[in-house]
């Protein structure tokens, strides 16, 4: 189970991509800029032993949150959802 509490947050995505891993799933977390200047919260996310850079866009699950606290949250259901095949 991914628990992202004490380890990252806001602060640290506003400076830093964030990379981790749970069994195969791979993930990474990052801030991403919208139109309007608004910033949103990539969750990405894949199967497998190769990083991101290594990985065919295709083979990876991509869900955009708020880049707030609460989106952070979701994000971290979000890939524990994809952990149980969701």
């Amino acid at each position: 189970m991914i628990n992202l509490s004490g380890i990252m947050g806001i602060p640290l995505l506003k400076k830093s991509r964030f990379t981790g891993s749970d069994g195969a799933l791979r993930f990474v977390l990052e801030r991403r800029s919208a139109d309007g200047d608004e910033n949103q919260l990539a969750a990405v996310c894949w199967i497998g032993e190769t990083c991101s850079d290594a990985t065919l866009e295709e083979q990876k699950k991509v869900r955009l949150f708020p880049f707030t606290d609460e989106g952070l949250k979701d994000a971290q259901k979000w890939l524990n959802e994809q952990l149980s095949g969701g």
